[in-house]
């Protein structure tokens, strides 16, 4: 949920990663193409519309009783095999025909191919899609390039053949074999693997294998019903001089009882584990992971196309991490994802060998992108050039809030995405619906959930465009808000209308200001304040003002919470809000442009 891929080493742009994951599928932003449209059928009618290419998976819905299902209503994603797909499945199963496969086994298949959502090929991305399977697991999606030719695949089992064909209830996607869901855990399969023997025997010892033997369906505690695994393999081990499962033991146990939390072994483990099911590109959109060794995280970073864990540069040392396998990680399992560690081989630094161990973290910078979260994220026009803006609404005051962890007090709107080329960071941002005035129906405070934090003291940017609704500042105040963080009200106000003062860069940062974009031209790097005859600021550029200093008691997700203290308008137009630690290198640097690339570049003259 963050603007940035962060730390000081190599750091990428979020175009560049978004691209990078999605070049070898449909391009960045590229729209759907609808091949056939079938809207007078839906699934079912689709499939006895052509018999002689997929009379075999008809058979199937039969035998499980699923035709009718997929004959009515709805809004679905079916991944079609052809009778040529289902022969290769009956082939690699020993069996003739489908009538001989397990009946369980058909109706896991059925809802393995099947999504309570409409996903067309340019939601597709290199890794997991964004919903559940009906079988509840997550399909995986990527590009393949053979004799020059690039193939997409789903889930590594199955090539697509013609994508976005529309019917009554969803979409059809064809493919060329059948989808099996994976049957073992994430404990299982680690055991299934010869090359995992240390770690395994590790996993055993701790217990953990026991915490990652649990089917999603079996686990009662649904935010735990998916894990990701960073595996090391015996290679890696040996490498790091570890060649045995007592070597590693004799590393960091430091008690009797390998199973308690608190003894070394036990955590080295547990800090491999992160919550969730998170695929290489889930990793590499966020800065820090928790992970079962809590509080302890991992932090993540595209570089040159390698996804780097730990790599970072605290107190100005630098700390090379290690990479993932990419050929061999984002392997689904029944209950998550399992990722490969490998080495790192960074310029003017020793190389790594893919093993990693827990490193106490200090505080460093969160430059958090507000219109980045999982409801906007999935959505159709996120981050696309021209794109419709969207909304997020409440039914009513006690309903449930659209954005998972955010809540605002009145029925109706919260805040609008919207994209804008021009000088927003990554060219979107949101509108907030926010005002305090007597009879106004907006919003008195929003609450959002920040991305994840270490615990330190950081200075809080606020960072917006200046914008007025009507008259112009100071005539026209617009909404006056301030900062809360988990209940800590920061001391200094601001205005959504409010303009930075005139000064240098070292002026401004001493006032409690900054201008924090960039487009990279050292004579005019900014749009600047300017004021009219009348004294009135007359334009709008994009600034950020610091309104105090906050100490994270623990390295979690927090809770924020604007609050408006007066006024209102409708260009409430909120962009990012910085945490950088009071002790860090710059409070002003870097400065980001529109497509995300940071700049570094100091600009000290008077604006």
């Amino acid at each position: 949920m963050m603007k940035k891929i962060k730390m000081l080493i190599g750091t990428g742009r979020w175009t560049l990663v978004l691209c990078l994951l999605l070049t070898c599928l449909w391009g960045c932003k590229k729209e759907a193409v609808i091949y056939e449209t079938s809207s007078q059928v839906n699934i079912t009618g689709y499939l006895d519309r052509y018999p002689e290419r997929f009379s075999e998976f008809r058979k199937i819905l039969d035998i499980t009783g699923t035709a009718s299902f997929l004959q009515a209503y709805g809004s679905y994603t079916m991944f079609l095999p052809t009778n040529d797909g289902v022969n290769e499945y009956l082939k690699a199963v020993g069996k003739s025909s489908v009538e001989q496969v397990d009946i369980e086994d058909l109706k896991g298949i059925v809802k393995f191919h099947l999504l309570e959502d409409t996903l067309a090929t340019n939601n597709f991305s290199d890794g997991k899609l964004r919903s559940l399977t009906m079988f509840g697991q997550y399909l995986i999606t990527g590009a393949t390039n053979t004799g020059g030719q690039t193939k997409i695949t789903i889930n590594r089992q199955a090539n697509l053949v013609q994508g976005n064909i529309r019917v009554g209830n969803g979409l059809i996607h064809i493919i060329d074999n059948v989808l099996r869901p994976e049957k073992l855990t994430i404990a299982q399969t680690i055991e299934a693997n010869p090359d995992f023997s240390i770690f395994l025997q590790a996993l055993k010892e701790t217990k953990l294998y026991d915490t990652l033997n649990v089917m999603p369906d079996a686990q009662l505690d649904t935010n735990r019903r998916f894990h990701t695994m960073l595996v090391e393999s015996n290679q890696v081990l040996a490498a790091a001089g570890y060649p045995s499962y007592e070597a590693l033991k004799a590393k960091y146990s430091n008690s009797a009882d390998l199973t308690s939390p608190k003894n070394g072994l036990h955590a080295y483990m547990a800090y491999h584990v992160l919550f969730g099911a998170k695929y290489i590109a889930d990793i590499v959109s966020s800065q820090a992971h928790s992970t079962l060794a809590r509080p302890e995280i991992i932090t993540a970073k595209l570089q040159n196309k390698e996804v780097l864990i730990n790599d970072m540069i605290f107190n100005g040392n630098y700390e090379p991490g290690f990479t993932l396998a990419r050929e061999k990680s984002d392997r689904s399992v029944a209950n998550g994802v399992i990722h490969l560690t490998a080495p790192f081989v960074p310029v003017g630094a020793t190389p790594t060998t893919g093993h990693f161990m827990i490193k106490e973290r200090f505080p460093f910078p969160v430059y958090w992108d507000v219109a980045t979260f999982d409801e906007s994220v999935r959505h159709p026009n996120y981050r696309r050039s021209g794109g419709a803006e969207f909304g997020f609404s409440k039914s009513s005051a006690t309903a449930p809030s659209p954005i998972k962890g955010w809540w605002w007090p009145k029925t109706g709107a919260g805040v609008t995405y919207r994209n804008d080329s021009g000088g927003w960071v990554y060219n979107d941002y949101l509108n907030l619906f926010l005002g305090n005035s007597a009879g106004n129906a907006r919003q008195e405070f929003l609450e959002m959930k920040t991305p994840l934090i270490v615990k330190g003291t950081y200075a809080v940017w606020v960072c917006y465009r200046r914008l007025n609704q009507s008259s112009r500042w100071p005539s026209n105040i617009g909404t006056q808000a301030r900062i809360v963080v988990d209940g800590d009200v920061l001391p200094t106000p601001f205005y959504f209308a409010e303009p930075p003062p005139a000064g240098s860069s070292a002026e401004l940062e001493s006032l409690g200001w900054k201008y924090y974009t960039s487009n990279g031209n050292p004579d005019n790097p900014f749009l600047k304040q300017s004021l009219n005859a009348n004294g009135e600021t007359s334009n709008s550029p994009w600034v950020a003002k610091r309104v105090g200093v906050v100490t994270i008691k623990t390295t979690d997700i927090h809770t924020l919470r604007i609050e408006a203290l007066q006024g209102t308008q409708s260009t409430n137009n909120l962009d990012m809000i910085h945490f950088i630690p009071i002790d860090y290198v710059s409070q002003i640097l870097p400065r980001f442009m529109s497509d995300g690339t940071e700049d570094w570049t100091n600009y000290p003259g008077t604006h």
